[in-house]
């Protein structure tokens, strides 16, 4: 397999969870960064269960996008008994609100035309008291290959309804005009305010045959705990 021609990235697993449901949120819009070739950016709904959504940005001509946008598909892997078994906590008792498993995977399963792009999807375990609902947001940015962010955005995950296991699930829009080279994909997860977790991965961006874009996850580079 020739790079250029066929990429396929090196997804790694989030953890052998059931699913406990899929839903969609987000406001649709864009940001003027870079072209894209028009069409309709969505996600494809899962036979069982799942959520059909993204912006309609398209049209014969295309509109321009941003590398990130506001929609977004959350799932939610692990109930909370689970989250609590695994983590040993006591059901009763108050614990403060903890981030366990975090991470971020890149994902393109085949060569991309010119101005398309993948799929960044961050998963985690929330550690919380029974009853409690932490608030949760998420920072996500995009660092060029010269090491300038180029875009970041920052989510509020309201979905969130307390412990248990979650995902959440991003296009990523590669700009026609996109650089080629190794990018870095940063994402910073924030529970009632304070920075909870981090975790970072690579993508590379490059030229393929007929003039497309191709993308290709190249693993994660780190994830961190903070301790708070």
């Amino acid at each position: 397999m020739r790079w250029g021609t066929l990429l396929v990235a090196g997804a790694f697993a989030l953890g052998a969870c059931a699913s406990t449901g899929e839903s969609t949120t987000g406001r649709t819009v864009g940001t003027t960064i870079g072209a894209l070739a028009g069409g309709v950016i969505g996600y494809q709904k899962n036979k069982k269960t799942g959520a059909v959504v993204g912006a309609v940005v398209g049209g014969a001509a295309g509109y321009a996008i941003g590398w990130l946008v506001d929609e977004y598909v959350m799932k939610k892997t692990k109930s909370a008994a689970q989250v609590r078994a695994e983590y040993k906590v006591p059901e009763k008792k108050a614990v403060p609100p903890a981030v366990h498993g975090y991470g971020v995977v890149i994902d393109p399963d085949k060569t991309l035309a010119r101005g398309k792009g993948a799929e960044a999807t961050t998963g985690f375990d929330l550690v919380a008291a029974s009853g409690a609902k932490p608030s949760v947001e998420e920072s996500r940015t995009i660092v060029a290959p010269d090491g300038n962010r180029i875009h970041t955005k920052r989510y509020s995950y309201k979905e969130v309804d307390g412990a248990g296991g979650y995902e959440f699930r991003h296009k990523l829009p590669v700009p026609a005009e996109a650089d080629q080279g190794i990018y870095r994909y940063d994402s910073v997860l924030y529970v009632n305010g304070k920075e909870a977790s981090r975790a970072s991965n690579d993508f590379q961006v490059a030229r393929a045959s007929g003039g497309g874009t191709a993308v290709a996850g190249l693993g994660p580079r780190r994830s961190e705990r903070r301790i708070r």
